[in-house]
């Protein structure tokens, strides 16, 4: 299951990093401007030449996180027409947003200071004071951060888009490996198109544990492959699940047969090979 990207743009302090927060779910990496310039592009100025460098670089990353299975939300000024064309190239599937905000409102947002040491000159190259930034051509998606809210942003970005980060059933467990049982009590949310993450304890191998996390993954993800609600995700291993009173959190009940099946048995029947082909599911 491949991810996708989103591309936040726009002039600095516009609400690119607020936005992308909000943006934020279970299975996805924000790539910011301002980090990946102090770690991994640390060696680029802000020539046109290099704003380019940093963001070829950039959606390199975000590329190798889609392939990997990983949302990502970027948020990078990108002020040049031509930048989000290459972007675009390298990105297989991403979506551009213009964060649109005055540049009157960007400087009296601007808590670092930026735009008044731009205009006193003591920053050179600075987009919206004396290095450009393109406006783009076709508006896409485009959302005004001066007159709407950071909420009715990220709703807006969510209906156009048509994303629900926020999953309405969260399954954890080993899955050592994936049986009918458990595949009853997660379908009773996946085929009722509810939004369901599987998430898989990365427990350490051992004979009660034979399969890798990322092997289940791959059962998991060739079982639900035709459930496009259904999101899968390895999480360090779990000690202790607690679940609220009166928070809206409930566990799952399931029959009796349902309960009784055994993973522990499901192995010994089965070798590793078969597993990992879901041989060992009913017809």
């Amino acid at each position: 299951m491949s991810g996708e990207t989103i591309w936040l743009f726009g002039l600095p302090c516009s609400g690119k990093t607020t936005l992308a927060e909000g943006l934020i779910g279970p299975s996805t990496v924000h790539l910011d401007g301002d980090y990946l310039r102090n770690t991994l592009n640390s060696d680029l100025g802000f020539s046109k030449e290099d704003r380019t460098e940093n963001l070829r670089r950039a959606a390199g990353v975000a590329q190798a996180l889609n392939e990997q299975g990983f949302d990502v939300v970027a948020s990078f000024i990108t002020p040049y027409r031509s930048q989000r064309e290459l972007i675009a190239e390298k990105i297989e599937d991403v979506s551009f947003i213009y964060v649109n905000a005055p540049v009157e409102v960007c400087e009296e947002r601007d808590v670092k200071g930026m735009y008044e040491q731009a205009h006193n000159g003591e920053i050179d190259g600075f987009t919206g004071v004396d290095a450009p930034f393109e406006e783009p051509e076709e508006i896409g998606l485009e959302v005004r951060t001066a007159t709407h809210s950071k909420e009715k942003s990220v709703e807006k970005i969510n209906t156009e888009l048509d994303l629900k980060f926020d999953p309405s059933h969260i399954f954890i467990g080993r899955w050592q490996p994936l049986h009918d049982g458990h595949r009853t009590i997660i379908d009773s949310a996946a085929d009722n198109g509810k939004d369901v993450v599987i998430a898989i304890r990365d427990t350490e191998l051992s004979e009660k544990n034979p399969l890798t996390a990322q092997e289940r993954r791959e059962l998991i993800e060739d079982v639900y492959e035709d459930h496009p609600n259904v999101e899968t995700m390895i999480v360090p291993d779990v000690d202790t699940v607690a679940i609220g009173r009166d928070v809206g959190y409930s566990v799952v009940s399931v029959p009796e047969e349902i309960a009784e099946i055994s993973g522990t048995e499901t192995r010994k029947e089965y070798g590793k090979s078969e597993l990992l082909a879901g041989r060992h599911f009913e017809d």
